[in-house]
């Protein structure tokens, strides 16, 4: 019985060591994809509502980020984008004011 259990931790162990590279890449700042996230003066992350890697914005950045954005206008977006970014500025201040209100 203790033999099972010590070469089971061993091989907890020996895989936890792998792992952790592997999951601290994860959260890392990559040069490659970041001008991919702005192509053609769009910014990719907000418009598909999702947070890149190496985004880590607070709520007011957030809300500032897709201001921003929406002050480009149609000369960068579309207008199925424009709608899409107000939802998402929408969405931002209204979590906001819950955080703010205590809801």
């Amino acid at each position: 019985m203790k033999s099972t259990f010590k070469r089971f931790a061993l091989l907890t162990a020996s895989l936890m060591i792998f792992a952790v590279p592997v999951l601290a890449d994860e959260g890392m700042y990559n040069p490659v994809t970041e001008p991919e996230q702005q192509q053609g003066g769009k910014d990719q992350c907000l418009l598909v509502a999702r947070n890149c890697s190496g985004s880590m914005d607070s709520i007011q950045e957030r809300i500032n980020r897709i201001q921003g954005e929406l002050n480009k206008g149609s000369t960068v977006y579309s207008n199925d984008e424009l709608r899409r970014l107000q939802n998402s500025l929408d969405e931002e201040k209204r979590f906001l004011n819950n955080i703010e209100m205590g809801g």
